[in-house]
């Protein structure tokens, strides 16, 4: 049995991985800071968003219970650090796009944050699996989520940092991501 759990785990994209250059429904998301070349647009890509600027790119779900709140605490005390070294934040969700407004407000989110319908992007860059569900694994989740992951992506859609956490035991570090954009940044 656990030879065919384990053929069914998904995987997860990694630093030196291109990642795909997936859409994003402008209706779907509560949008903070977009750069001008895509402002007007209703929807755009993944390389257009990042044209400009690095990406941190993470996923999020309610459904993580304590882990959730962590989560999304350190991605806001992580913004502004983010920005100051030229990066922007992309939140990913399985949270409806009608309830996003009740999740900035709750948590005072100051970046952009999309609902993920159906976690299809999660599923490309493999965190998320229906074959590999995270509620057979993780007690008290009930329901299909993506894992925890940060990815941070830059122009050309190389991943230049991955944080992937299958266990929820660990969380990513700003310091790292910081060194990691600022070292693309010098180059």
């Amino acid at each position: 049995m656990q030879e065919i759990i384990d053929k069914n785990r998904p995987r997860a994209l990694q630093a030196s991985n291109f990642v795909p250059n997936f859409n994003i429904i402008r209706a779907n998301g509560r949008w903070a800071n977009l750069p001008k070349n895509i402002d007007y647009l209703p929807n755009f890509t993944l390389s257009e968003l990042i044209l400009f600027r690095p990406l941190v790119l993470s996923f999020f779900s309610p459904s993580w219970n304590n882990y959730a709140e962590i989560h999304l605490e350190l991605l806001q005390k992580a913004h502004k650090r983010l920005k100051n070294v030229g990066a922007e934040i992309l939140l990913l969700t399985d949270v409806a796009p009608d309830d996003l407004d009740i999740l900035v407000s709750k948590y005072k989110l100051t970046f952009n944050i999309c609902h993920d319908q159906e976690n299809a992007i999660a599923e490309e860059l493999g965190v998320f699996s229906k074959d590999y569900p995270i509620w057979h694994r993780i007690t008290g989740i009930s329901k299909e989520v993506p894992l925890p992951a940060t990815f941070i992506i830059v122009g050309n859609l190389l991943i230049i940092y991955s944080f992937v956490d299958d266990d929820f035991e660990s969380i990513f570090s700003i310091k790292e991501m910081e060194a990691f954009i600022k070292l693309y940044r010098n180059k």
